[in-house]
């Protein structure tokens, strides 16, 4: 076929086709690249349309050139995840503008199925599931349109399209459930494909955690063993940072460690943790885990490291103890967790030294750090003033006015200025229970640093100065003091029943809610169920059939039985006897059914004229509609009417609406 024989039909299929294709990727990619695409797609429709120029071989020549540069200017590479499907994107944009055989087309379509198939580089949700369904349906009736271009219409097109889809589901759920898996990834994703993820820095300064608390993204979820413990106890513990110069904060000498490095005193907490990719190898934990998970490395300093950056959904069950006591310290960690940054100013020494001359307990001396805070006026803020080149001091003793990272930083200084050995504790504090499905959502923006100072009697003990001047943070969450800035509430400054009525939600926003954790819900089980199927999945779901232990031989021919009885019922539904496939037929007999049920039976000899005239004669009533009914559908079944369309739909209309 060539361009000359293509139907105009047969280009808007395929135009469509590929939007659907590429809409995805509008979301992902920079906006020139689905501009490129679009501007090719409306430049062959005006030329198939309009007649306008269609450029010659050079010029296209010249184009495709132009958009590797562009491509690779972008990316400073044309290899990877992104710059290889803008690159697949922008040349199918300039295909529309030499689509010339059938070969043409049917090469563009194929393609078409490889884009669909890279949306999912980007993310395996739902929603996406759920389109690249429809892009594919579209695909699967463009290429109908196009092998046959005259002979069904566009909504038959796609329902057939739909039935495929539909027919082909169970085979494809038998594959799902019974193929093989491995462990770990059965192919590998390029390096750029992690670039955008957000995870916890191993570095923090002035700025750090109140970024990432910027940002909506899903941490991990929870789901807990009973009742989960009370919002301020919900300390997810990350990162230990001891190192600083006065500006930043790092991880320091890593120690070896063990879950028995410390004392319970209080009853387990169970839960289980999905975590999303981060590209960090930092598997969050509720203060302190006593358990490590396959795959992990349990640090002296109590946290918990995978072996390798995580880019995939990690699932992993811990137990955790809220109160403990660690124990004795080791000098390495006495001298590391004591040493001070070089630009500590005089009054600051001064005044940490001042406290500890008043206060022989390290706990007293700690309190008295946090009554500074409350009696000089601190504020807790979402958008601190920029800081010096001593951010420190600025804060201490200029603006007063920070996120938890300046304050976990300055109360350790201090501490340490003092001769207590402290350090930062960086992950999240609280988060969001889903009462739709009874688990806890902790988020980018959940994102926390505290401070822990370590006593003879107790061991480590977390501190938490910003819940000295900002309790609302500590028992409400960032939410409530997001909102409660947003109405120009100071923190801190009101009582407990007034920050709950400041914090009323409407009726809108509380069906939004609802909306959205009743969507989080759906995605948890679909990532649960059918992303996250994985080997260990697979064997819990055939040990919940009786097969345990099954090999892979098994396994594989478990699968291909399963294959041959779907085939095998496929091929009984084909050779099935079939009824008549004359749709005029069909609507005649509904007809004949109809006058049935008014006692106007049809005899097996009876022809339809014959019968009509009977029956006309019985119910004078109703004789014009019968003859009308019965001459449309003889027109259809044995005349020149055929294939008349505008006649099959009033003969349909006619008999939907006769009434004996």
């Amino acid at each position: 076929m060539s361009a000359a024989n293509t139907s105009r039909p047969v280009l808007h299929s395929l135009l469509a086709a590929g939007a659907c294709a590429v809409l995805p990727h509008a979301l992902e990619l920079p906006l020139w690249v689905i501009a490129v695409f679009a501007i090719g797609a409306a430049w062959r429709y005006a030329y198939e349309a309009f007649q306008w120029y269609r450029p010659g071989r050079l010029v296209r020549l010249a184009l495709m050139l132009l958009v590797i540069v562009a491509v690779f200017r972008q990316y400073h590479t044309l290899l990877g995840r992104d710059p290889g499907i803008a690159l697949l994107i922008t040349l199918l944009g300039l295909k529309f503008l030499e689509l010339k055989t059938q070969r043409d087309f049917v090469v563009s379509l194929l393609v078409f199925y490889l884009v669909i198939l890279g949306s999912f580089l980007y993310s395996q949700s739902l929603w996406l599931g759920a389109w690249a369904l429809v892009a594919v349906a579209a695909c699967t009736a463009a290429l109908m349109h196009l092998m046959q271009p005259a002979g069904m219409n566009m909504s038959r097109r796609l329902r057939l399209s739909g039935v495929m889809l539909a027919k082909a589901l169970p085979l494809m759920v038998i594959v799902y459930l019974l193929f093989p898996r491995i462990s770990g990834t059965l192919w590998g994703m390029p390096a750029d494909a992690y670039s955008g993820l957000t995870g916890m820095p191993d570095v923090m300064q002035p700025g750090s955690i109140r970024n990432l608390s910027e940002s909506s993204e899903i941490a991990f979820r929870v789901s807990f063993d009973g009742t989960p413990p009370p919002l301020r106890e919900l300390y997810w513990r990350g990162l230990v940072l001891t190192e600083t110069d006065g500006r930043s904060w790092r991880r320091g000498t890593a120690q070896p460690g063990g879950k028995d490095s410390f004392v319970p005193l209080a009853e387990p907490v169970r839960y289980d943790v999905i975590l999303e990719p981060s590209n960090k190898p930092w598997m969050p934990a509720l203060d302190l885990p006593a358990t490590r998970p396959k795959g992990a490395r349990y640090q002296a300093d109590f946290t918990l490291e995978h072996r390798e950056p995580i880019r995939e959904r990690l699932n992993y069950t811990l137990t955790s103890y809220i109160r403990y006591n660690t124990g004795a310290l080791k000098t390495s960690e006495r001298e590391q967790t004591l040493r001070l940054p070089l630009n500590i100013s005089a009054r600051a020494r001064a005044l940490a030294e001042k406290w500890r001359r008043e206060n022989i307990n390290p706990l007293s001396v700690a309190q008295a750090a946090l009554d500074y805070f409350r009696r000089e006026s601190f504020f807790y803020t979402l958008s601190p003033p920029l800081l010096g080149d001593n951010p420190m001091d600025d804060f201490l003793f200029t603006t007063h006015r920070g996120f938890c990272e300046h304050f976990a930083a300055a109360f350790v200084t201090l501490m340490r200025a003092a001769g207590i050995p402290s350090r930062v504790v960086v992950g999240y504090l609280g988060g969001e229970l889903n009462t739709a499905g009874n688990y806890l959502i902790v988020r980018q923006s959940d994102a926390h640093a505290w401070a822990e100072i370590w006593t003879a009697e107790r061991g480590w003990v977390r501190v938490d100065p910003t819940g000295a001047v900002a309790p609302e943070r500590i028992e409400l969450g960032l939410d409530a003091v997001r909102r409660l800035e947003q109405q120009g509430i100071s923190l801190g400054s009101l009582s407990a029943d007034a920050v709950l009525r400041a914090m009323e939600v409407d009726w809108f926003e509380y069906v939004a809610r609802h909306a959205r954790w009743y969507w989080d819900l759906t995605n948890m089980t679909w990532y649960r169920w059918v992303v996250d199927y994985d080997k260990v999945r697979q064997e819990r779901f055939l040990a919940s059939l009786g097969l345990d232990d099954i090999s892979w031989g098994r396994l594989t021919g478990l699968l291909t039985t399963g294959v041959l009885l779907i085939m095998l019922v496929y091929a009984l539904w084909l050779w099935r006897p079939k009824k008549s496939a004359d749709p005029a037929q069909a609507a005649y007999l509904r007809f004949c059914r109809k006058l049935a049920r008014a006692g106007l039976k049809r005899a097996p000899y009876e022809g339809s004229h014959a019968f009509a005239e009977r029956a006309a004669r019985k119910r004078s009533d109703i004789a014009s509609s019968i003859s009308e009914i019965t001459g449309l559908y003889e027109d259809l079944r044995y005349g020149r009417a055929t294939a008349d369309h505008n006649k099959f739909t009033l003969l349909k209309k006619r008999i939907a609406a006769f009434r004996v």
